[in-house]
């Protein structure tokens, strides 16, 4: 985590832990750690990590019962839905829009979405 960074350390840990399912680090059905064991491993307060997963489960990545673990759902297995797909457009949107403003050509965008393509095995 990146103490120093403008992004907040709950969203910091969303994003490795998408990062990780993406990778197949994390499966589907497994057991997500505790929220305290989550905080030890991470060093992060008990509310910042109960923030992170809020969020995932918010995104539809997690699924949590009142005081039960959480556990990953793999939404490889069906296709996304209208809600999810217009979610993922708008913030797409905005990340393009502001890497415009700052002067991202259109041949630097296509390599990037190659990179992370080939990184993540898209098909």
């Amino acid at each position: 985590m990146h103490t120093n960074s403008a992004v907040p350390l709950y969203k910091q840990l969303v994003q490795q832990l998408i990062v990780a399912i993406a990778q197949g680090s994390i499966k589907h059905g497994e057991t997500m750690p505790s929220i305290r064991d989550m905080a030890k491993q991470t060093e992060l307060n008990l509310h910042t990590v109960h923030k992170s997963y809020k969020e995932l489960q918010l995104k539809g990545l997690i699924t949590r019962k009142a005081n039960s673990k959480a556990f990953i759902i793999n939404h490889h297995l069906a296709p996304l839905n209208d809600r999810d797909l217009q979610q993922i457009s708008i913030e797409l949107e905005q990340v393009l829009v502001e890497a415009y403003v700052l002067g991202l050509r259109k041949n630097q965008l296509q390599q990037i979405m190659n990179n992370i393509s080939q990184k993540y095995s898209f098909s």
